[in-house]
């Protein structure tokens, strides 16, 4: 008996990009803010991207992962690979200090309420999305890509030392944007835009109850 070849997932199309033109590179973009409020580029960066994106579920990534919501206090800091060890630490404790110390120590349905987060999972008066409802009560969230996700982990994983902290790990992908620009100003080479998706992690950190 034959097996068949495997199907692809219907939240995760074929995403492999067309071979560069002859005569043109790639020049990468900084990443996006990487926040959960993530949009498209304005301009199609090819064929099969554009298709790729028109294939994904509303308001999923590339695995078909569901933006958790966010409180209005959360803080957000962008991990590189050369950031000191402990300078992130300290950024973190300073994210915990600053954040709304009345909800350590509520029950779960009073810390969300007080944070101003909806029934749905949202702020009140914004529109519904779906997610763990506990995932808005982080304090401080560490985003890494690339060789800085090795970073981020360790960050969380000293944390996790401290009791009066809940630390958790969460992978995502994000759209990063690319030009496709001539090597040679005077080449007749037309430059493109074209998206690729990369992995990330998420490290929440939050005040235990």
């Amino acid at each position: 008996m034959e097996l068949s070849d495997p199907k692809p997932l219907a939240n995760r199309p074929e995403t492999k990009l067309p071979p560069l033109p002859k005569g043109s590179r790639i020049h990468k973009r900084p990443l996006p803010s990487l926040s959960h409020t993530r949009r498209q580029p304005a301009k199609a960066a090819s064929k099969s991207s554009s298709n790729s994106s028109s294939n994904m579920l509303p308001g999923c990534d590339l695995d078909g992962y569901r933006m958790p919501p966010r409180a209005p206090h959360t803080v957000l800091v962008k991990v590189t690979a050369s950031a000191p060890f402990m300078s992130l630490v300290k950024r973190v404790r300073a994210g915990l200090d600053t954040g709304p110390q009345k909800t350590k120590g509520l029950p779960l349905t009073a810390r969300i309420a007080a944070l101003g987060v909806g029934t749905a999972g949202t702020r009140e008066g914004a529109p519904a999305a779906r997610g763990p409802i506990t995932d808005a009560l982080d304090d401080v969230v560490l985003v890494a890509t690339g060789r800085a996700i090795q970073k981020a982990l360790e960050v969380g994983a000293f944390l996790m030392r401290n009791k009066e902290l809940v630390v958790l790990f969460r992978t995502r992908s994000v759209a990063a944007v690319d030009d496709v620009v001539a090597e040679d100003e005077d080449a007749d080479v037309e430059d493109q835009v074209r998206v690729r998706h990369v992995s990330c992690v998420e490290v929440g950190i939050r005040w235990a109850k």
